[in-house]
């Protein structure tokens, strides 16, 4: 299992998570719509990195990514 950097793009932003699974295709397979980024974009920076949410794929989702579920 590792994080991996997860993106829901709404068209004017995007919600951000890094989830923890076995791989890409565990997170794709759980949540509709989302891109699946191997690393962060050019433009990551720890500031941004401290307010992205942490989860598991095990862990309950919250409110956005249970919009998402399949």
């Amino acid at each position: 299992m590792r994080p991996y950097l997860v993106c829901y793009d709404y068209g004017m932003g995007g919600l951000w998570w890094w989830i923890t699974a076995a791989s890409a295709d565990e997170i794709m397979a759980a949540y509709r719509e989302v891109t699946v980024f191997d690393e962060p974009p050019q433009w990551w920076n720890d500031e941004v990195d401290r307010l992205t949410a942490r989860r598991s794929i095990t862990d309950e989702p919250d409110a956005a990514l249970a919009l998402l579920a399949r």
